[in-house]
């Protein structure tokens, strides 16, 4: 027996990936994209047929960059670029990098290129952000990783991630015209609410009278991979603070769930109820008594029904093939509108901050990438609803 646990042990270790980075060729000219010339270590890539510029940051586990020009980089491109800019920042999830061949980057790539058919009027710029989702490559080793890549994700969001969200949101926001839209994946949903939590709450409680600020223009959490308990006394704080005056108020932070995402909702809590066993404050006294405690600790926040706040459907259409979004694509309780958001009362009707439920219609599963009227949902709330 003990032989077999040293077995596995030692399969563990030798198949761990190291912590490693992968754009190691660090210019200030993005290497052009095309059948000739692989950009596969580059930190930054320009598509010239597809229109778009696309940085690349890495995260170690200890919370700070690999390589610090991958940053200076990225300031500099922002910083020289005159044209109205929509950035958008991507953190992946769990069995992810940031490696040419991975899933997630060439689906970001391809979604860089429908943001700018969706908004031509825009110099698109795409950032990566990179860390180590993946440690085991063997089959079925590998999902013996979610605890530690789950602890990981709770420690990278702080220091050197939030210093250069700051730098960004300071560079890009200086001009109105540009966009700035933030999304984290599944785990990386836990990075990003880790990193702008401070921010948000600092900012709630400096209201201006008409308009809450948030992080950049939007920042969403799709299908993210952390418990509800995390997000409590945020909630809590927002709820007291949003019942002031205020008008023409857009979402700041949308949690984004889609109810058929099984990985999230079922899986979730079971593997979060291990260690929930051991944690000493589900038995000891608090102000959210009157939400089950056990709960708050195993189910994910998007799926916690008594946070839901909203519920996004479709009425069995799809998009055309040019990616526009036509302005009366949503409208609130409108049997004739293509989507239909609903206020669901667990919030008052200001609170920018959404815990929204996805029809299975929009959002089929864990992944988001390719759901197209999901994207066309965030256009349009980045233009106001």
């Amino acid at each position: 027996m003990n032989k077999c646990i040293v077995s596995i042990f030692f399969l563990v270790l030798t198949s761990c990936t190291s912590n490693q980075y992968f754009r190691t060729h660090i210019t200030d000219i993005p290497c052009e994209l095309n059948d000739a010339t692989a950009c596969d270590t580059a930190n930054l890539e320009i598509n010239k047929h597809d229109d778009y510029t696309l940085g690349f940051i890495e995260i170690a586990d200890n919370g700070q960059f690999h390589d610090e020009r991958q940053v200076s980089s990225l300031i500099k491109l922002l910083q020289n670029e005159s044209k109205p800019q929509y950035v958008t920042i991507y953190v992946h999830g769990w069995h992810h990098n940031a490696s040419e061949n991975d899933r997630d980057t060439k689906a970001f790539k391809d979604n860089l290129k429908e943001t700018k058919l969706r908004n031509p009027n825009f110099k698109i710029i795409g950032i990566y952000v990179g860390w180590q989702g993946e440690t085991i490559s063997l089959p079925f080793l590998r999902w013996l990783t979610f605890w530690d890549r789950k602890s990981v994700s709770y420690e990278i969001g702080q220091d050197a991630l939030l210093r250069f969200f700051l730098q960004t949101e300071s560079i890009v926001k200086a001009k109105s015209d540009n966009k700035l839209l933030t999304i984290g994946h599944s785990l990386g949903g836990s990075v990003v609410f880790n990193a702008l939590q401070s921010v948000f709450l600092e900012r709630l409680t400096q209201i201006p009278k008409e308009k809450m600020v948030g992080f950049g223009d939007l920042v969403v959490l799709v299908n993210p991979a952390f418990e509800a308990i995390r997000f409590a006394s945020f909630r809590e704080f927002s709820q007291k603070y949003s019942e002031k005056n205020v008008v023409n108020q857009n979402p700041l932070l949308i949690i984004a769930s889609s109810e058929s995402d099984t990985m999230i909702k079922d899986d979730f809590p079971m593997a979060t109820a291990f260690g929930a066993v051991f944690d000493l404050h589900r038995f000891l006294s608090s102000p959210l008594d009157f939400f089950s405690a056990w709960d708050l600790d195993t189910i994910a926040v998007g799926h916690f029904s008594p946070y839901i706040t909203h519920r996004l459907e479709t009425n069995n259409y799809s998009l055309s093939t040019n990616y526009s979004c036509p302005s009366n694509n949503i409208l609130l309780n409108d049997s004739q509108s293509k989507m239909q958001l609903h206020h669901l009362k667990n919030s008052t009707t200001l609170n920018p901050y959404w815990v929204m439920q996805i029809d299975k219609k929009i959002m089929p599963n864990h992944g988001f990438m390719k759901q197209k009227d999901f994207w066309c949902f965030l256009d349009l709330t980045l233009k106001g609803l």
